[in-house]
C-alpha cells in the first residue's frame, strides 16, 4: 500500500564517518530533493516516533 505523501515532510541527515550530520541547503536545491525522494518513495514504514522524537535523539535543540 503507497502513501500519499503529498503533505509529508522530508528531513535530510547525512551520516560521516558513523556521525549523523543535519543538513543546510538553499530553498531550490530542497525542494529538487523533496520532490525526488518523494516521487522515489515506493513505501513509508510507520515508527510511531515523531520529528520532535528525532532531534531529542539526535540532541538536536533549536536555539
Amino acid at each position: 500500500m503507497k502513501a500519499n505523501l503529498e503533505h509529508a515532510q522530508v528531513t535530510v541527515l547525512l551520516e560521516i564517518n558513523g556521525q549523523i550530520h543535519l543538513v543546510a541547503m538553499d530553498k531550490e536545491k530542497f525542494d529538487a530533493i523533496n520532490m525526488l525522494v518523494k516521487a522515489s518513495a515506493e513505501m513509508a514504514v510507520p515508527t510511531g516516533k515523531s520529528q520532535s522524537d528525532l532531534n531529542k535523539f539526535l540532541g538536536y535543540t533549536k536555539v
